[in-house]
């Protein structure tokens, strides 16, 4: 495949922040293709991206710490799950938060 340059020009902004994605390890070219092909599936009606493709970015662009604790339950079991979220969220009662610290 025979690829193109595209010169592209940019408001003292948009160049700040291409500036500070080029610094981030970012390649600006990789950033127009995903632009290009996401505008092209909206203008031909195909839906945007599913849901575990959205959920992989999402976790992909924003991984856990690598020092967070486990859960004290199996998060595939509904019913430790559902228990669990219903201790959380019982009204009058002090939560800890995933570190183990006190919340209201």
């Amino acid at each position: 495949m025979k690829s193109r340059l595209v010169n592209v020009r940019l408001d003292a902004d948009r160049l700040r922040k291409a500036r500070a994605l080029r610094k981030q390890g970012v390649a600006l070219s990789d950033v127009v293709r995903e632009a290009i092909d996401e505008r092209y599936g909206q203008a031909h009606g195909r839906p945007q991206s599913d849901a575990h493709e959205i959920i992989r970015r999402l976790f992909e662009q924003h991984p856990d710490p690598a020092d967070l604790p486990a859960r004290g339950y199996d998060v595939h079991d509904r019913a430790a799950a559902r228990r669990a979220i219903a201790r959380r969220l019982s009204p009058g009662r002090t939560t800890t938060d995933r570190s183990g610290r006190r919340k209201r």
